[in-house]
């Protein structure tokens, strides 16, 4: 009801009716309007023409905590940077853009520093304008780094390469397995399908998430004859070493060791050792390879 009557009185009164805001897209065209002028002068390593868009007084703060007070001391910094970087180039996302007044204006985004060898670094920054004489003058600014991804985020995302349907078609058996990436990626979700010559294809499903508590990657997996077990994983560079423990159907217990070998985006190894089940000692399963299907 409240709603219809706000658009009554406006239909009605248009005066009443709710006035554009025009300050914030005059912001944000202002805002950018200064980024890629400052973003165009840091490329051609041009440090006077920096120095030109910093007011006299101006408190430049470093992601490091380091206040570096007036516009020559700044633009000596720059001139450092500039030597000892050379060919490095500036992008600048502004985020958000506001006119406190008419003359002031504070400006938020990312900024990203790209080496001559393509490393790139980001940082956050908040930048505050004054307008002198009709040229907007940079008063303040700071940085702060961006926070580093967590622990559960990088694990997981060593295994990003996985994402996908793969294929093993050894002798007498075929191995298909698909993963993707549960909702907002905390886990991985493996489904798989192993069908011997003569026998009943047997399904399953692996979830493999981080274990806080642990400090590494942990695995649970079921199939479709009533198995599961869970398994601990151990990364070394591009292979992993995944020790599992089993419950079979019938109650049997077994354990063993898979390692795992990313061999490219596209290629992997699988084996598994040190396989014993109810105390008995079984052989190792010979090295596999594990290729994409492209397909799918």
């Amino acid at each position: 009801m409240k709603k219809i009557l706000l658009l009554l009185a406006c239909a009605l009164f248009p005066a009443m009716a709710p006035a554009q805001n025009n300050s914030a897209s005059e912001a944000g065209k202002l805002a950018q309007a200064q980024a890629d002028k400052y973003s165009a002068a840091f490329d051609k390593a041009d440090a006077k023409s920096l120095g030109d868009l910093y007011a006299e007084d101006v408190q430049y703060t470093t992601e490091q905590g380091a206040l570096i007070s007036g516009r020559k001391a700044v633009v000596d910094g720059l001139a450092k940077y500039f030597a000892k970087n050379k060919g490095a180039k500036l992008e600048l996302a502004t985020e958000s853009a506001r006119l406190l007044t008419p003359d002031v204006l504070v400006e938020k985004g990312l900024s990203t520093l790209v080496s001559a060898t393509g490393n790139r670094e980001s940082t956050r920054y908040a930048v505050t304008y004054v307008k002198k004489d009709e040229a907007w003058l940079i008063t303040e600014i700071g940085e702060t780094a961006l926070p580093e991804a967590d622990a559960a985020t990088q694990a997981l995302g060593e295994l990003a390469w996985m994402v996908g349907t793969w294929k093993d078609n050894s002798p007498g058996i075929t191995i298909e397995t698909h993963a993707a990436w549960t909702k907002q990626n905390h886990f991985l979700r493996r489904s798989f399908s192993v069908t011997r010559e003569g026998q009943n294809t047997i399904d399953g499903t692996e979830v493999i998430g981080y274990d806080p508590v642990k400090g590494h990657l942990r695995s649970w997996v079921f199939d479709s004859e009533g198995g599961f077990g869970e398994g601990a994983w151990v990364q070394e560079g591009n292979k992993w070493l995944v020790n599992t423990k089993a419950t079979g159907p019938d109650g049997s217990q077994s354990s063993s060791q898979h390692i795992i070998t990313k061999i490219d985006d596209n290629k992997y190894t699988w084996e598994s050792i040190n396989r014993v089940r109810d105390g008995e000692v079984l052989p190792n399963l010979d090295k596999i390879e594990v290729v994409r299907d492209a397909a799918k």
